[in-house]
């Protein structure tokens, strides 16, 4: 078996795990993407949320109500919180503005905009001090996405080195090493030692995505898609090095 085009498929057709876990790659990069698209909208949404906290802030210490600052906000901002709000305002009109609030808070699916929206219904059904209220929370909140913003930016570097060095450079390390010695133009039965490697780097795939998950605080759920996809690279990884190293001898 040679390191070229029709080695590489070769080496795939001869590898059941590898046979198994192409298509399954494929199924799960399918549903890991939803996931990856769902994270970016809710961090897009909980960083706007300091910035609109303290415009209606603003708004109410000129001497307007919540609702009508929540109805100027919509109309300010273009992104998609700012539609969010638009569609709230409308059905306001329908309904009664704390519903239309709460519907607001459920379609944007975050627990930390939520938790805000929920806490400014609070303070309005007891007549607190919104202006008040909302400038306070505006500063809390902004320290929070600081800070969530300062974890993901100290600990995704040490994952994603984690995933790769799990994945990637232990898989070529030892590719080089059973390559040199024992390549396949020896002779030497390596079949049964191929399949334990590759069992090896599916459970050290595992451990690189959900130990990286946990640093970073990502869920299980969305984590476990990308277990396969990085099986499958420290496999192919593996048997690329192994046959490269094996034309070297």
């Amino acid at each position: 078996m040679e390191f070229s085009l029709f080695g590489i498929l070769e080496m795939v057709t001869d590898s059941l795990m590898m046979s198994l876990l192409v298509p399954i790659t494929i199924l799960c990069a399918g549903g890991g993407l939803p996931y990856v698209l769902e994270r970016r909208r809710r961090r897009s949404l909980e960083k706007a949320l300091p910035e609109v906290l303290e415009t209606i802030s603003t708004t109410l210490g000129a001497g307007l109500g919540l609702q009508q600052a929540f109805t100027d906000m919509s109309r300010q901002r273009e992104d998609l919180l700012g539609r969010l709000l638009r569609d709230a305002v409308a059905k306001s009109k329908a309904t009664s503005f704390d519903a239309a609030l709460s519907d607001f808070a459920l379609r944007t699916r975050s627990p930390m905009v939520q938790r805000a929206m929920n806490l400014l219904q609070t303070a309005n059904a007891n007549e607190a001090p919104l202006q008040q209220v909302t400038f306070s929370m505006s500063i809390e909140y902004d320290r929070l996405v600081r800070l969530q913003n300062k974890r993901h930016a100290d600990l995704v570097g040490s994952a994603v080195m984690m995933q790769i060095l799990m994945c990637v450079l232990l898989p070529a390390v030892i590719g080089m090493m059973y390559g040199l010695f024992a390549p396949a133009s020896s002779g030497i039965p390596m079949t049964d030692i191929h399949n334990s490697v590759m069992v090896y780097f599916g459970f050290a795939a595992a451990f690189g995505v959900l130990a990286g998950a946990v640093m970073i605080g990502r869920s299980m759920t969305s984590s476990l898609w990308w277990v396969a996809p990085w099986a499958l690279l420290g496999q192919f990884t593996y048997m690329a090095t192994y046959l490269s190293a094996g034309q070297m001898v």
